[in-house]
C-alpha cells in the first residue's frame, strides 16, 4: 500500500469578514499574519500539492489538520472547494488541528464538521471521535486534539474518554491482520528547541503514550501528525515509527511545502517518500528522508 499524508495548509480567506469577527483571539492571529504567515503560507502551493498527491495515485490520503488559519467560515468554504476538486469521500481521511478550532464561535457553529465531514467516516458531530477508516489492508484511527485555547496558546488535548475509545478501536475485529495507523494533529513528544514549546504541546501526551504501551501488539504500526511544520521521524519506546510531516503550503528556503507517501509492505512501514516543493519549477520532487532527490540518494548509496 501507499498512503499519502499532508498537513498544516493554513488557508486564509477574509471574503465578507467584518472587523467584529476579530474582537477575540483572532486579533493575535491577524498580527501574526501581517508579520509572518501571510508571507510564508501560500494557497497556490497547496493547490499544486493537491494535484501532486492525486498524481501519485495513493491507496488513501491522510490530512492531520490546520487546514484553515483563523477558523473563519470563508476559509472552510475555500478549503472544502479545493478538497472536493481532488478527493472523493472514500479517498481522504482528515482530523482537525488547533487552527481549525481557533475560536469558540467556529466550534459552536460546527464549521469543521459542516465543511469537512464528508472525509470523516461517519460524518457526524465534531465530538464523534475517533474517526475510523478501513482501506483494504489498512485500519486508520483519527483523533482530535483541537480545542479552543486562550490567547497565545496553541496546545491540544485528547481527554480520557477519547483515549479509551482509541484503545477500543484498535481492538476491534476489523483491525486484526491489517496495518494500523494512528493520526492526530499535535506531536506526541516535546520539542525543546522550539521557542515556547510548552504553549504548543499536547497536554495529555503522557496519557496517550501510556495507552499505546498498554495496547502492545494491538496498537498502531505507524503514528502520523503535523503541527510543527517540518519533517521529523521519531519512534515510540516499542520502536513504532512516529512521523511528523511539514506544512503543505509553506514557501521560502527552509521547510518548504511537502507531503509524505508511506510505503507499506508485508505489514510494516517499508519506506517514507518525501515530496518536496521546488520553487523553481513549482513541482514536487520525490526525496528520501534526508531530503535528497531520489536520483542523488541512489547515487550516494
Amino acid at each position: 500500500m501507499r498512503i499519502a499524508h499532508f498537513s498544516d495548509t493554513h488557508v486564509l480567506s477574509l471574503t465578507g469578514v467584518g472587523p467584529g469577527r476579530f474582537l477575540n483571539k483572532r486579533w493575535t492571529g491577524a498580527v501574526n499574519l501581517a508579520m509572518n504567515r501571510s508571507r510564508h503560507y501560500r494557497v497556490e502551493i497547496f493547490e499544486a500539492l493537491l494535484a501532486a498527491v492525486v498524481a501519485e495515485a495513493p491507496d488513501h490520503t491522510l490530512c492531520t489538520g490546520d487546514l484553515v488559519n483563523l477558523a473563519l467560515e470563508p476559509e472552510f468554504v475555500r478549503v472544502s472547494e479545493l478538497l472536493h476538486g481532488h478527493f472523493g469521500a472514500d479517498s481522504l481521511t482528515l482530523v482537525p488541528g488547533n487552527h481549525d478550532a481557533y475560536c469558540k464561535d467556529a466550534v459552536d457553529a460546527g464549521l469543521f464538521a459542516r465543511w469537512f465531514g464528508a472525509w470523516q467516516p461517519p460524518a457526524t458531530a465534531d465530538d464523534a471521535y475517533p474517526v475510523l477508516r478501513v482501506v483494504d489492508d489498512a485500519f486508520i484511527v483519527g483523533l482530535t486534539t483541537a480545542r479552543p485555547t486562550p490567547v497565545f496558546m496553541a496546545t491540544g488535548t485528547l481527554g480520557d474518554a477519547q483515549i479509551a475509545a482509541m484503545q477500543a478501536a484498535f481492538r476491534r475485529p476489523e483491525a486484526r491482520d491489517r496495518f494500523r495507523v494512528l493520526m492526530l494533529h499535535h506531536p506526541l513528544f516535546p520539542e525543546p528547541k522550539r521557542r515556547l514549546d510548552t504553549m504548543r504541546r499536547l497536554t495529555d501526551a503522557d496519557a496517550l503514550l501510556a495507552a499505546l504501551a498498554e495496547l502492545g501488539d494491538d496498537g498502531p504500526g505507524l503514528v502520523v501528525h503535523g503541527h510543527n511544520h517540518e519533517f521529523k521521524r521519531m519512534a515510540l519506546p516499542s520502536g513504532v515509527p512516529v512521523i511528523q510531516v511539514a506544512s503543505a503550503s509553506r514557501s521560502g528556503s527552509t521547510h518548504r511545502a511537502e507531503f509524505n507517501v508511506y510505503v507499506i509492505e508485508d505489514g510494516r512501514l517499508a519506506g517514507v517518500e518525501r515530496h518536496i516543493h521546488d520553487p523553481d519549477t513549482g513541482s514536487f520532487r520525490i526525496c528520501d528522508e534526508a531530503g535528497r532527490p531520489q536520483a542523488a540518494a541512489r547515487a550516494a548509496s
